[in-house]
């Protein structure tokens, strides 16, 4: 006769498995927020290097991709943080 795994058994399975899943795509969120950071960096050094340029056009091109790289960091630091709440170890 076969056992049947009692609900807690089930429930602790599921939340070892959501726990290792949270874990991963926190990981490639905080790698991917790393990288987009460096990116910010290069592109705030840039900017300032093109500041006593009379280029206009580029100078505003490189703001707008500013703005939507730090938009997109806001949104993943959101994600993290919602990745920490949900599965707090307290």
């Amino acid at each position: 006769m076969m056992a049947i795994p009692s609900i807690s058994e089930d429930d602790a399975a599921a939340r070892a498995s959501d726990l290792l899943q949270a874990a991963y795509f926190r990981h490639a969120l905080a790698e991917y927020r790393s990288v987009l950071a460096a990116k910010l960096s290069r592109q705030g050094a840039k900017l300032n290097a093109m500041a006593g340029k009379a280029d206009a056009i580029a100078v505003s091109r490189m703001r707008r991709q500013m703005r939507e790289n730090e938009a997109e960091h806001r949104k993943l630091d959101s994600m993290i943080e919602a990745i920490d709440r949900r599965f707090s170890t307290s």
